[in-house]
């Protein structure tokens, strides 16, 4: 039984979708005014892991990722450069979705453009207007040599007050915000045209002619940052669906504005039945972010690793729970490194076995898948399951070094992997050639065991053996690994 822990009601709930097998999913995806940082990137591979082990339990999975590429952040970076806004967002589109297929991001059904959605975003904006939750409100006149003529078009913002007296305890229910007490956010809009400072924006007239504009019935301007995701989710999965996720950092103002949009439009409650947010990326002294100038792109780090830098990338950022921090740390990087090469090795000795059948093997197989289905069905603990999946590797080492389970039960094995570990993880590299001769595994076992029953003595000895033979040994949190010298 599959339970998720819900930020809605800050509990893990049994996932019962709203429609049985069928799951419609939605993730907050990127502005595109630059490249990503690693700490997004965890957050993506996170939910492809999600949707990954949902159509793996047999769910049918419409998953949608919004793209940000009408933005001020965009438009800043543009004017800055002297480049067109669209050029901007092209670029960086384009590096995105090569970015998330360099991770082996497999299971978004459809990236969905803001640009690509101004109907859909016009019709929801109207919506509210008419159901009096939004109001219009004449554009503040621009200065400066870019200024353009502001008569005609108007702003315009979601009124909270009003939202409040019909849906009452309703906003900051998510991220447990007095609504009171709360604080302005950074991306929360201060212009004097406002009815009240908490308001928001959906509509936001043209004040400079180098910003993209659009028609609509309050005049040129261009979306709000808010409304897009539930303009494009009411399209694509409906007024109600189940999962949303995204980064803690997302979760207010920008969800607690979502839900307050579309429960407003619609009048269903709830607007999504599980809300799923994804831990820091953290640096020794803050969480990793742009605004703070502290980040590493993706781009950067993927290419400073010398090997399968997609799954050392996807183990690292599954080592730890989704929820918890996690720090950037060219230590734990590293580790993941070593700990996809350990798989990478261990399936290369899978293709050299040939002993008789060992009733064992089935044991310790199902064992370990039995652990891996239990870890993911609770929360998605791809840190558990990560572990079963290396307790596997430690129980047939032994076995495997002494050539004692057959080539059948060896593919068996690899079927495992290939269709339960990299289906839901994506972590499994291809096997390389095994080029260690079964002795030195053989003795590097039997290390790995005295090394278990602390009798030290006997441990430094088969050191001495495994590297006066040409061979280095590595211990590693995932067990031994050796390599020639």
């Amino acid at each position: 039984m599959l339970k998720i822990y819900n930020t809605l009601s800050k509990t893990k709930e049994e996932f019962i979708p709203f429609n049985q097998k069928s799951v419609g999913m939605f993730v907050c995806g990127p502005t595109v005014y630059d490249y990503i940082h690693i700490g997004n990137a965890r957050t993506f591979v996170f939910f492809d892991v999600v949707g990954r082990y949902l159509e793996f339990k047999g769910f049918e999975l419409n998953y949608v990722q919004n793209i940000t590429d009408i933005d001020d952040k965009i438009i800043t970076r543009a004017h800055n450069e002297g480049k067109k806004p669209e050029e901007i967002s092209l670029k960086y589109k384009t590096a995105f979705i090569d970015d998330m297929g360099s991770l082996k991001i497999a299971s978004v059904n459809n990236y969905a453009l803001a640009s690509e959605h101004i109907p859909e975003i016009i019709t929801q904006v109207k919506t509210l207007v008419e159901k009096g939750y939004a109001y219009t409100a004449p554009a503040i006149k621009a200065t400066g040599p870019d200024a353009v003529e502001a008569e005609g078009n108007n702003d315009v913002y979601f009124e909270l007050a009003r939202y409040n007296k019909d849906f009452p305890n309703q906003y900051g229910v998510l991220s447990g915000q007095n609504l009171e007490e709360l604080k302005e956010s950074t991306r929360v809009e201060m212009e004097a045209n406002k009815l009240n400072p908490r308001d928001f924006v959906l509509w936001k007239a043209q004040n400079y002619s180098y910003e993209p504009t659009n028609e609509s019935p309050w005049g040129l301007g261009r979306p709000g940052w808010h409304i897009e995701d539930t303009a494009i989710s009411e399209k694509y999965l409906g007024q109600q669906y189940d999962i949303h996720g995204g980064g803690q950092d997302l979760m207010f103002p920008h969800h607690e504005a979502e839900i307050a949009q579309q429960q407003a439009s619609s009048g269903k409650i709830p607007f999504v039945k599980y809300w799923m947010h994804s831990g820091f990326l953290i640096t020794k002294t803050d969480k990793m972010s742009k605004s703070l100038n502290n980040f590493s792109t993706l781009r950067d780090t993927a290419n400073s690793l010398p090997r399968h830098p997609a799954e050392t990338l996807r183990l690292y950022f599954l080592s730890a729970h989704y929820r918890s921090p996690l720090a950037y740390d060219d230590t734990l990087i590293n580790q993941s490194s070593v700990a996809v090469d350990r798989i990478a090795d261990f399936l290369a000795r899978l293709t050299k076995a040939s002993g008789e059948e060992n009733s064992v093997i089935d044991e310790i197989l199902k064992s370990c898948a039995d652990k891996f289905t239990t870890s993911m069905d609770d929360d998605f603990n791809a840190s558990s399951a990560i572990a079963s999946v290396f307790e596997l590797i430690r129980a047939l080492n032994p076995l495997l070094a002494k050539n004692t389970l057959s080539a059948g039960q060896a593919e068996s094995i690899k079927t495992f992997f290939q269709t339960t570990v990299e289906r839901v993880l994506g972590i499994v590299p291809e096997p390389k050639e095994q080029s260690i001769p079964p002795e030195i595994l053989e003795l590097a076992e039997q290390r790995e065991q005295h090394r278990l029953d602390e009798d030290w003595s006997k441990a430094d000895s088969l050191r001495a053996r495994i590297e006066s033979s040409g061979y280095t040994i590595s211990d590693t949190p995932f067990g031994p690994l050796i390599s020639e010298k």
